[in-house]
């Protein structure tokens, strides 16, 4: 299945699937779908991941897989395309708040990060100030060696 970067278009099928998997969207505009990837079958969008840019940071988020295509594999594919956009941005770091995928990151070289220590510009964006609860486990990944 191919990952390709978001367009408007897309915005109706990612917001169904982040509803139906539990993940915020209310904040989701198209300004924001321009750093957002998604995996299609045949036209249907079958996965998302975004990244919420903020100066030399992001906030990866929205990172969902419909139940009828899990463990394929299609969350590391989009993890990478994430990671890789976040590369061709000059991202150094990426930060993400997570209720049930910590191992999930943890495999993928995320680790544990205080939330109350992350860059200010991080934890003043929707999803991180309003939109995740504050038992939710913050995690952070360095993509310069």
């Amino acid at each position: 299945m191919p990952i390709v970067p978001a367009t408007s278009a897309d915005r109706p099928s990612i917001v169904d699937l982040l509803s139906r998997v539990g993940l915020p969207h209310d904040d989701l505009s198209n300004n924001l779908l321009s750093h957002f990837c998604v995996l299609r079958t045949n036209g249907v969008v079958q996965g998302t991941v975004g990244l919420e840019p903020v100066e030399r940071a992001a906030l990866l988020r929205s990172l969902a897989v419909h139940p009828n295509v899990r463990g394929q594999g299609h969350g590391t594919a989009l993890v990478q395309a994430a990671e890789a956009h976040a590369r061709t941005q000059n991202l150094h770091t990426l930060y993400l708040l997570t209720t049930t995928a910590a191992p999930f990151f943890r495999d993928r070289g995320y680790t544990p990060h205080p939330r109350n220590a992350v860059p200010s510009p991080i934890a003043q964006t929707d999803e991180f100030s309003r939109l995740c609860p504050d038992s939710a486990v913050c995690m952070q990944k360095s993509l310069i060696s």
